[in-house]
């Protein structure tokens, strides 16, 4: 694997903290955890940014969040309280989930005065469930996600999802 010959200036954007466990060597499929917050905090921008906004609102309970009751999606819920049996009601569930959270990131990128203007490479276009899969055993889903940015750049990644009670 070759370096990418390219510099984004993330100079005077906004950044998060980093949620997601940034993936230091790439492979075939790893899957990501919360990251331990004992850890010196990395921040992270751009698509990076874009991926863990989109999956703490797609894994936040809705009405979870203190003074925004509206954030989050009802994936979750659905999946804790063992309504998703098989792999058609995952693929409906997380199709109304993904509308939802597409909405919120759209709703948030038009709201600059408490977001400023998001750019392009932050901006959700499409956010596609490429493989998904029901792992009852290990109280477990794999949902693979393709996400497209208003600036074109895609990135492709297994959202950490586990039922535990």
């Amino acid at each position: 694997m070759g370096f990418i010959d390219a510099v984004t200036d993330y100079s005077g954007r906004q950044v998060d903290v980093e949620l997601l466990q940034t993936i230091p060597h790439p492979v075939v499929l790893r899957r990501v955890q919360v990251s331990n917050i004992y850890d010196t905090p990395k921040i992270v921008a751009g698509v990076q940014k874009l991926a863990q906004r989109y999956a703490l609102l797609l894994l936040t309970a809705k009405g979870f969040v203190n003074f925004a009751q509206e954030q989050g999606s009802e994936l979750i819920a659905q999946l804790m309280s063992g309504k998703i049996k098989d792999r058609g009601r995952l693929q409906h569930e997380f199709a109304k989930a993904n509308a939802r959270v597409l909405n919120q990131l759209r709703k948030d990128a038009r709201d600059t005065t408490t977001f400023g203007t998001i750019p392009a490479d932050e901006q959700l276009r499409s956010a596609t469930l490429l493989d998904y899969e029901i792992d009852f055993a290990s109280s477990s889903v794999f949902l693979r996600v393709k996400l497209v940015t208003r600036a074109g750049t895609s990135l492709e990644f297994i959202v950490p999802a586990k039922a535990t009670r």
